[in-house]
């Protein structure tokens, strides 16, 4: 009978400790990341699905500017042993009259990534430019990316801002525009 009490609170405190909070992702700023049990930010709205996809932006000016990224969901991150959260990550490519720039579908080491919603339309996400040039990363430029989605006529649209600090020469420290309009593909 011991045996058997001790078997039951034992398989009871693993089921209790194993489950976690389901927090829609468009919540997460209503709630603490540190809540205990573990808290799951969850698409459960299909909220990050508008993003989804492959978009494109091209310059009307010389030289022509290509810039196309294609966004994907990560589903249950582990963000550092405290929470989860559904994100959206991403492979991008730009390119300047046609000559490679950055190409992370294929291997340069750069991101753009994050589940943070301003609201139904918005995310902020963080940036960093791939490495070139062998740069250590901690001079890689990187930002915040505020992203709004667009549906106008049905032609879905994102209109993409990066902050960021100027460099020590007072410029922009991206290659790849910091405003641009993004066409879904």
């Amino acid at each position: 009978m011991k045996k058997i009490i001790t078997t039951l609170v034992f398989l009871i405190t693993l089921i209790s400790y194993s489950q976690e909070n389901i927090v829609p992702v468009e919540e997460a700023s209503q709630h603490n990341a540190f809540e205990t049990p573990k808290v799951y930010y969850k698409d459960v709205n299909g909220v990050f699905n508008k993003f989804i996809g492959t978009w494109r932006y091209q310059s009307s000016s010389t030289p022509v500017k290509v810039f196309e990224i294609t966004f994907y969901k990560i589903e249950q991150r582990d963000q550092g042993n405290i929470s989860f959260t559904d994100e959206l990550w991403s492979y991008f490519r730009y390119t300047v009259n046609d000559e490679v720039v950055y190409e992370t579908y294929e291997g340069d080491i750069g991101y753009i990534s994050g589940s943070i919603l301003l609201n139904q339309n918005k995310m902020k996400m963080l940036f960093s430019e791939p490495i070139i040039d062998n740069t250590s990363i901690r001079n890689n430029p990187s930002g915040r990316l505020i992203m709004e989605y667009l549906n106008e006529g049905g032609v879905e649209k994102l209109v993409w801002n990066v902050e960021c600090s100027l460099n020590q020469n007072g410029n922009i420290p991206f290659r790849i525009p910091i405003t641009m309009l993004l066409i879904k593909q």
